[in-house]
């Protein structure tokens, strides 16, 4: 993993150059789904990790900008529903964020379409990665990291004190780890986000999304599981639920 550091350190500029591309964007082209996956977040960069997962046509844009492990399918359709859905929200927590792509592009996004961010948290076991650390340095409203685990007392007291708006689980991906993070704030998120709703490689949170998304009578399910046809088998998927 210090060899990933190392890399990540020399390409931290890409979190400045996205900041800036973010705020370029024309307001117009925020409920553009076609815009936002063919152009935008391809300028973003996608993952380089388990190829196999992921659709050769999008071969350009592996290994590049933030690195994000989404499809871009997926990820614009959601980015839509949030312009619709977001804009009240004023604090953001993501519960497990890898090397912190798709964590920054969230927040930028919700500032963005006019959300009045007063905070954001990540969350991981791991130390902060050197994109997590340049956004803390540079972002325009505060940016806490916590590095424990999500059932550790320090994350509970935190999440029960700060109470974030919005809060993305992408945490432990077994059953319990899933349903521990989904209870731990949905007596306070108002907009409640699961990865790997749809994914082959994650049965548990897969499972855990069908049930939930009906068992949740005060809140609206959304989800955005397209696939690629290029790919065998279905894969990540994003499932929302937004407080009635």
């Amino acid at each position: 993993m210090f060899e990933q550091y190392e890399y990540y350190e020399k390409i931290s500029d890409h979190i400045d150059k996205v900041i800036d591309f973010i705020n370029s964007i024309p307001e117009n082209k925020i409920y553009d789904i076609n815009y936002i996956e063919n152009f935008i977040i391809h300028e973003i960069g996608l993952n380089n990790e388990y190829l196999e997962q992921q659709p050769p046509e999008l071969g350009d844009y592996f290994g590049k900008g933030l690195h994000l492990w989404q499809y871009p399918r997926q990820l614009a359709r959601y980015m839509v529903w949030l312009s619709y859905n977001a804009q009240n929200m004023t604090s953001y927590c993501e519960i497990g964020c890898r090397w912190g792509g798709t964590f920054i592009v969230v927040n930028e996004w919700l500032k963005k379409i006019g959300a009045p961010i007063e905070f954001s948290l990540a969350i991981d076991p791991v130390p902060a990665t050197p994109f997590i650390k340049r956004y803390m340095e540079i972002s325009d409203t505060p940016v806490h990291y916590i590095q424990n685990l999500s059932t550790s007392r320090d994350v509970i007291d935190y999440l029960t004190c700060a109470k974030p708006s919005m809060v993305f689980i992408d945490g432990d991906h077994s059953m319990n780890g899933v349903m521990f993070d989904h209870l731990l704030v949905r007596k306070f998120a108002d907009i409640i986000v699961h990865h790997d709703v749809a994914s082959d490689a994650c049965p548990a949170t897969t499972l855990f999304w069908s049930y939930v998304k009906q068992a949740e009578d005060g809140f609206e399910a959304s989800e955005f599981t397209q696939q690629y046809d290029s790919v065998p088998g279905n894969f990540l998927g994003i499932g929302v639920l937004k407080r009635l």
